[in-house]
């Protein structure tokens, strides 16, 4: 039976082949039991699995089969992704700008008085503030890059446009040029240091408007008889309030500078007053 069937495959004699013997001998032994045998999945589903991987892959973006190095990385959502609606859509555009508008705000230099601000003073100062930083970039650029000092008769050198500028900012006389509806456009360091405010925050401050209220009447008076007239420099005595709110008394002399016959600005000196 089984046992010769071994025997004779051990012997390597002309007997019949080991499959046909292996093969007789399970034929007989056919009635027993096997567990089943676990088979390796058939090509057809071995290629199914691996597309399905490649549509997962691709649905993952910048992650090709490559990267991955196996099974693909899903990402994980908690919900699909909700569509929004219109009215969703411009609240958002509406938080957007107010954080714009505030942010915007907070640049402006006026202290706590652009709380007040609505939108069109917001972007009304900020128009301004741009227009006189873009000036003084171009000023400072034509001193920096303007033509050699003139020399006069006995062939000095006649002082440019920088030295008078350097002696505006350093002198401890407090100064400023101010336009005819009396807003500062460029004040030295002493009248900054005596209002309290910055180079950047003085341009944003009105002389009539800083003028205490007992004698911002008799002061509006003083510039509009200037510009009405041919007088070209007058004094008053007044309180100018500081960024601080306290008030200092001061001396005002104001001298009024024409082009082509036609008032263009006032030079304000301020001479504090004990």
């Amino acid at each position: 039976g089984d046992t010769g069937g071994f025997a004779a495959v051990a012997a390597g004699g002309a007997g019949p082949g080991a499959a046909s013997v292996l093969s007789s001998g399970l034929a007989k032994g056919g009635s027993q039991s096997r567990p089943p045998v676990a088979r390796p999945p058939s090509t057809k589903v071995s290629l199914q699995m691996s597309n399905l991987a490649r549509e997962e892959q691709a649905a993952i973006p910048h992650v090709s089969a490559g990267d991955t190095g196996g099974a693909p990385v899903v990402p994980m959502q908690l919900e699909p992704e909700k569509r929004l609606s219109h009215k969703e859509v411009e609240q958002r555009r509406r938080e957007k700008a107010k954080q714009y508008f505030d942010e915007l705000r907070g640049l402006l230099p006026y202290g706590g008085d652009s709380a007040k601000f609505d939108k069109n003073a917001i972007l009304h100062h900020s128009i301004a503030l741009i227009k006189q930083l873009l000036a003084d970039l171009d000023q400072e650029e034509q001193n920096a890059g303007g033509p050699q000092r003139a020399e006069d008769e006995c062939g000095r050198s006649i002082p440019g446009s920088s030295e008078f500028r350097c002696c505006f900012d350093v002198t401890r006389q407090p100064l400023c040029f101010a336009g005819l509806d009396s807003r500062v456009w460029e004040a030295n360091a002493a009248l900054c240091t005596l209002l309290g405010y910055t180079r950047l925050e003085i341009g944003t401050v009105a002389l009539l408007t800083q003028t205490a209220k007992e004698d911002a009447e008799a002061a509006s008076q003083q510039w509009h008889h200037m510009l009405n007239s041919n007088q070209t420099s007058a004094s008053y005595l007044c309180k100018l309030q500081r960024k601080d709110s306290q008030q200092v008394s001061c001396n005002i002399d104001l001298s009024l500078i024409r082009r082509n016959g036609k008032p263009h600005l006032f030079l304000v000196a301020a001479n504090p007053s004990l």
